[in-house]
């Protein structure tokens, strides 16, 4: 006897059981197992979905791109406009202060009392000028927090009680961190600290307002609240704006963010959180004016 005779080979294919969420292969794939496709509808979809992450950190890295671009840029502007004022104007105030004085050194003995007290009047309107603008320059100007952030906003806070009389409470924890601050964030929390009590000051109609500083593990948190009229929904959203456009640039540049809300039971309240991440050097320093 034939022992080939015996066996019986089935040369057809295997039957498995279906995966669950893998459709079978078609009728014309069956001997081809090689030609058909090696993914599944969900590995399309994963995929998708990391090259749309991906595409997601690219444009939030460009966005923070263009942010500290603008934030560097208006720095650029405040330094050349603070060094305009300081060299130029300073110079034809002092100019003209000195005119007035050697006018009123020659004015005859006899000269009318009015043309005196005119020339008075003139002098101490100058006077007034200048220190306009010297205030404004100390505004504009990069400051070198040498002292840190905490007496940094300390002084600008004291200076601006006694140009417009408001209360304005500061509160700031002793802490080691934020003496090692990096220059880029102490500065974007100063200048939207100046901001924000800049539009209490000339908009919010308040009699009291609040600058707070919090830290945690994660970064600084910079509170500014006023008791004023408010500002609306649709005022926040207006570009340009008390300049929140500005503000929110800085934050964002450095990978943080900026929030303004009504603050309770009235008024507004301004929150500027950084994270320790932005402590990148070099982004918005340009350098200090000195008087």
């Amino acid at each position: 006897m034939n022992p080939s005779a015996m066996v019986t080979l089935d040369e057809s294919p295997i039957r498995r059981a279906p995966l669950r969420g893998v459709s079978s292969p078609a009728p014309e794939y069956a001997g081809a197992t090689s030609a058909l496709p090696s993914a599944s509808p969900w590995s399309a979809l994963i995929d998708a979905k990391l090259k749309g992450d991906r595409q997601i950190q690219r444009l939030t890295a460009r966005v923070q791109e263009l942010a500290a671009l603008l934030a560097a840029t208006e720095e650029r502007a405040r330094r050349a406009l603070a060094q305009d004022l300081h060299d130029e104007t300073g110079a034809a105030l002092t100019a003209a202060n000195l005119a007035l004085a050697r006018a009123a050194h020659w004015l005859p003995a006899d000269a009318p009392a009015a043309l005196g007290d005119a020339l008075h009047q003139a002098r101490e309107a100058l006077a007034d000028v200048s220190d306009t603008s010297h205030r404004i320059v100390e505004t504009l100007q990069t400051p070198a927090f040498d002292a840190g952030i905490a007496a940094a906003l300390d002084t600008w806070i004291e200076r601006f009680r006694a140009r417009t009389a408001m209360s304005v409470d500061f509160a700031c924890p002793r802490d080691a961190r934020l003496q090692r601050l990096s220059h880029d964030m102490s500065l974007a929390l100063l200048r939207v600290m100046q901001e924000a009590l800049g539009n209490v000051a000339r908009h919010a109609g308040a009699a009291r307002a609040s600058v707070t500083v919090d830290i945690d593990g994660d970064g600084v948190t910079l509170t500014v609240e006023d008791d004023g009229v408010g500002i609306s929904a649709a005022a926040r959203r207006k570009n340009g704006r008390f300049g929140l456009a500005g503000m929110r640039a800085r934050c964002e540049a450095l990978g943080g963010s900026l929030r303004v809300a009504a603050a309770k039971p009235v008024g507004t309240c301004v929150r500027a959180r950084l994270p320790w991440t932005a402590a990148r050097p070099g982004l918005f320093a340009f350098g200090v004016i000195h008087a």
